[in-house]
Protein backbone atom coordinates (compact mmCIF):
# COMPACT_ATOMS: atom_id res chain seq x y z
CA UNK A 1 0.00 0.00 0.00
CA UNK A 2 0.82 3.74 -0.32
CA UNK A 3 1.18 6.35 2.48
CA UNK A 4 1.86 10.10 1.50
CA UNK A 5 3.71 8.36 -1.56
CA UNK A 6 5.57 6.15 0.53
CA UNK A 7 5.34 2.37 -0.44
CA UNK A 8 4.34 0.37 2.84
CA UNK A 9 5.12 -3.23 2.90
CA UNK A 10 5.10 -4.05 6.48
CA UNK A 11 4.67 -2.72 9.87
CA UNK A 12 5.74 -3.16 13.20
CA UNK A 13 3.12 -4.57 16.07
CA UNK A 14 6.28 -3.62 18.40
CA UNK A 15 5.90 -6.79 20.98
CA UNK A 16 3.84 -10.03 21.23
CA UNK A 17 1.92 -8.60 23.89
CA UNK A 18 0.76 -5.37 22.40
CA UNK A 19 -0.22 -8.18 19.35
CA UNK A 20 -2.53 -9.65 22.05
CA UNK A 21 -3.70 -7.12 23.31
CA UNK A 22 -4.76 -5.91 19.77
CA UNK A 23 -6.20 -9.20 18.82
CA UNK A 24 -5.43 -8.88 15.28
CA UNK A 25 -6.74 -12.00 12.75
CA UNK A 26 -6.14 -11.83 9.02
CA UNK A 27 -8.78 -10.03 7.47
CA UNK A 28 -8.83 -7.26 10.13
CA UNK A 29 -8.95 -3.85 8.64
CA UNK A 30 -6.23 -1.65 10.61
CA UNK A 31 -5.20 1.97 10.57
CA UNK A 32 -1.78 2.72 9.68
CA UNK A 33 0.14 6.36 9.89
CA UNK A 34 3.57 7.94 9.29
CA UNK A 35 5.71 8.74 12.35
CA UNK A 36 8.12 10.99 12.06
CA UNK A 37 7.06 10.96 8.04
CA UNK A 38 9.10 7.75 7.23
CA UNK A 39 8.39 5.17 10.09
CA UNK A 40 5.20 3.41 9.17
CA UNK A 41 3.12 2.98 12.77
CA UNK A 42 0.01 0.88 13.32
CA UNK A 43 -2.46 2.69 15.36
CA UNK A 44 -5.19 0.26 15.66
CA UNK A 45 -7.96 -1.76 14.43
CA UNK A 46 -10.55 -0.42 12.63
CA UNK A 47 -12.71 -2.94 11.26
CA UNK A 48 -12.42 -6.76 12.64
CA UNK A 49 -13.28 -10.00 10.25
CA UNK A 50 -16.26 -11.83 11.25
CA UNK A 51 -14.10 -14.88 10.97
CA UNK A 52 -11.95 -14.93 14.10
CA UNK A 53 -9.16 -17.91 12.53
CA UNK A 54 -6.25 -19.67 14.94
CA UNK A 55 -3.22 -17.54 14.40
CA UNK A 56 0.09 -19.52 15.99
CA UNK A 57 1.88 -17.07 17.55
CA UNK A 58 6.09 -17.40 17.73
CA UNK A 59 6.98 -18.00 21.32
CA UNK A 60 8.32 -14.67 23.10
CA UNK A 61 11.02 -17.07 24.99
CA UNK A 62 12.82 -17.29 21.83
CA UNK A 63 12.97 -13.48 21.25
CA UNK A 64 16.00 -12.06 23.94
CA UNK A 65 18.20 -9.64 24.26
CA UNK A 66 20.69 -12.11 22.86
CA UNK A 67 18.31 -13.43 20.08
CA UNK A 68 18.10 -12.84 16.24
CA UNK A 69 21.38 -11.71 14.91
CA UNK A 70 20.86 -12.98 11.71
CA UNK A 71 17.68 -12.57 9.86
CA UNK A 72 16.55 -16.22 10.17
CA UNK A 73 13.12 -17.29 9.42
CA UNK A 74 10.70 -15.36 12.54
CA UNK A 75 13.72 -13.08 13.40
CA UNK A 76 13.59 -10.70 10.34
CA UNK A 77 12.00 -8.36 12.88
CA UNK A 78 14.02 -8.13 16.04
CA UNK A 79 17.05 -8.22 13.37
CA UNK A 80 15.62 -5.14 11.79
CA UNK A 81 15.35 -3.83 15.45
CA UNK A 82 18.95 -4.27 15.86
CA UNK A 83 19.85 -2.46 12.98
CA UNK A 84 17.71 0.75 13.56
CA UNK A 85 18.86 0.56 17.14
CA UNK A 86 22.64 0.36 16.19
CA UNK A 87 22.30 3.33 13.40
CA UNK A 88 19.87 5.10 15.74
CA UNK A 89 20.85 8.37 18.04
CA UNK A 90 20.95 5.71 21.01
CA UNK A 91 23.97 3.80 18.85
CA UNK A 92 25.88 4.77 16.19
CA UNK A 93 24.10 7.95 15.14
CA UNK A 94 24.73 7.38 11.78
CA UNK A 95 23.61 10.44 9.01
CA UNK A 96 21.02 8.68 6.17
CA UNK A 97 20.69 5.60 7.89
CA UNK A 98 17.69 4.88 8.89
CA UNK A 99 14.65 1.80 8.88
CA UNK A 100 14.16 2.59 4.86
CA UNK A 101 17.37 1.75 4.27
CA UNK A 102 17.99 -1.17 6.20
CA UNK A 103 14.69 -3.18 4.43
CA UNK A 104 15.92 -2.01 1.52
CA UNK A 105 19.55 -3.95 1.78
CA UNK A 106 17.82 -6.72 3.55
CA UNK A 107 14.93 -7.05 1.04
CA UNK A 108 18.46 -7.77 -1.68
CA UNK A 109 20.20 -10.38 0.58
CA UNK A 110 23.03 -7.87 0.85
CA UNK A 111 22.65 -8.23 5.33
CA UNK A 112 23.20 -11.75 6.46
CA UNK A 113 25.10 -10.76 9.57
CA UNK A 114 24.98 -7.40 11.74
CA UNK A 115 28.16 -5.92 10.16
CA UNK A 116 27.52 -7.06 6.55
CA UNK A 117 27.22 -3.45 5.81
CA UNK A 118 30.62 -2.70 6.63
CA UNK A 119 32.18 -4.17 3.67
CA UNK A 120 29.56 -2.77 1.11
CA UNK A 121 30.84 -0.73 -1.71
CA UNK A 122 29.78 1.65 -4.40
CA UNK A 123 29.11 -0.87 -6.72
CA UNK A 124 27.33 -3.00 -4.68
CA UNK A 125 25.05 -0.21 -3.62
CA UNK A 126 24.40 1.30 -7.07
CA UNK A 127 23.09 -1.96 -8.42
CA UNK A 128 20.38 -1.86 -6.25
CA UNK A 129 16.67 -0.37 -7.29
CA UNK A 130 16.17 2.92 -5.38
CA UNK A 131 19.61 3.32 -4.40
CA UNK A 132 20.56 6.32 -6.52
CA UNK A 133 24.25 7.70 -6.96
CA UNK A 134 23.60 10.62 -4.42
CA UNK A 135 22.19 8.07 -1.58
CA UNK A 136 24.52 5.31 -2.17
CA UNK A 137 27.29 8.22 -1.53
CA UNK A 138 25.37 9.51 1.26
CA UNK A 139 25.20 5.79 2.81
CA UNK A 140 28.64 4.93 2.32
CA UNK A 141 29.96 7.67 4.26
CA UNK A 142 27.83 6.98 7.07
CA UNK A 143 29.18 3.31 6.91
CA UNK A 144 33.05 4.58 6.74
CA UNK A 145 32.10 7.06 9.74
CA UNK A 146 30.85 3.99 11.85
CA UNK A 147 34.53 2.92 12.42
CA UNK A 148 35.64 6.24 13.81
CA UNK A 149 33.22 5.99 16.67
CA UNK A 150 34.19 5.82 19.96
CA UNK A 151 34.01 2.33 21.61
CA UNK A 152 31.48 3.24 24.09
CA UNK A 153 28.90 4.47 21.32
CA UNK A 154 29.87 0.92 19.65
CA UNK A 155 28.77 -0.88 22.67
CA UNK A 156 25.37 0.79 22.88
CA UNK A 157 25.39 -0.13 19.20
CA UNK A 158 25.51 -3.95 19.66
CA UNK A 159 23.22 -4.12 22.49
CA UNK A 160 25.40 -3.90 25.21
CA UNK A 161 23.17 -4.21 28.53
CA UNK A 162 22.68 -0.83 30.77
CA UNK A 163 25.38 -0.65 33.15
CA UNK A 164 24.64 2.32 35.42
CA UNK A 165 27.53 3.39 37.39
CA UNK A 166 29.77 1.02 36.33
CA UNK A 167 32.85 1.78 35.32
CA UNK A 168 33.92 0.19 31.55
CA UNK A 169 37.24 -0.45 30.60
CA UNK A 170 38.57 0.44 26.86
CA UNK A 171 38.66 -2.42 25.54
CA UNK A 172 36.74 -5.56 24.68
CA UNK A 173 38.82 -7.84 26.33
CA UNK A 174 39.32 -6.23 29.10
CA UNK A 175 35.12 -6.08 29.50
CA UNK A 176 35.02 -9.51 27.87
CA UNK A 177 37.12 -10.82 30.95
CA UNK A 178 35.08 -9.71 33.75
CA UNK A 179 33.27 -12.06 35.79
CA UNK A 180 30.10 -12.35 38.03
CA UNK A 181 31.43 -11.09 40.73
CA UNK A 182 33.24 -8.17 39.09
CA UNK A 183 30.57 -6.92 37.69
CA UNK A 184 28.38 -7.29 40.91
CA UNK A 185 31.07 -5.40 42.43
CA UNK A 186 31.02 -2.09 40.06
CA UNK A 187 28.22 0.68 41.42
CA UNK A 188 24.78 -0.09 40.57
CA UNK A 189 25.23 -3.43 39.32
CA UNK A 190 22.59 -6.28 40.78
CA UNK A 191 23.20 -9.71 40.59
CA UNK A 192 20.99 -10.20 37.71
CA UNK A 193 22.08 -7.16 36.05
CA UNK A 194 25.49 -8.95 36.12
CA UNK A 195 24.65 -11.98 34.85
CA UNK A 196 23.08 -10.36 31.67
CA UNK A 197 26.20 -8.42 31.28
CA UNK A 198 28.10 -11.47 31.63
CA UNK A 199 26.54 -13.32 29.17
CA UNK A 200 26.64 -10.78 26.40
CA UNK A 201 30.01 -10.76 26.67
CA UNK A 202 30.46 -14.56 26.47
CA UNK A 203 27.91 -15.09 24.08
CA UNK A 204 29.21 -17.18 20.95
CA UNK A 205 27.12 -14.39 17.85
CA UNK A 206 28.82 -11.39 20.01
CA UNK A 207 32.10 -12.67 20.07
CA UNK A 208 31.75 -12.71 16.57
CA UNK A 209 30.47 -9.59 15.82
CA UNK A 210 33.96 -8.18 18.09
CA UNK A 211 36.35 -10.11 15.90
CA UNK A 212 34.44 -8.58 12.94
CA UNK A 213 35.01 -5.24 14.46
CA UNK A 214 38.71 -6.04 15.56
CA UNK A 215 39.17 -6.99 11.73
CA UNK A 216 37.74 -3.50 10.67
CA UNK A 217 40.39 -1.64 12.85
CA UNK A 218 37.42 -0.27 14.94
CA UNK A 219 39.27 0.95 18.26
CA UNK A 220 38.73 -0.99 21.06
CA UNK A 221 38.30 -4.38 19.81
Amino acid sequence: MKLDDRQIRRVSVSSLQRWEQMDIRPGDQVAISLAGLTIPRLDGVVLRSTERPEVHAPLASDFHPLSCWQPTPGCESQFLARLTWLSGKQGLALPHVGPGAWEKLLETGRLNSLLDWLTLDAQELANIAGFGEHRSARLLNSFASARQRPFARWLKALGLPPTGQARLADSWQALAQRSNEQWQAEAGISPGRAAQLSAFFRDPQVLALSETLRIAGVDGF
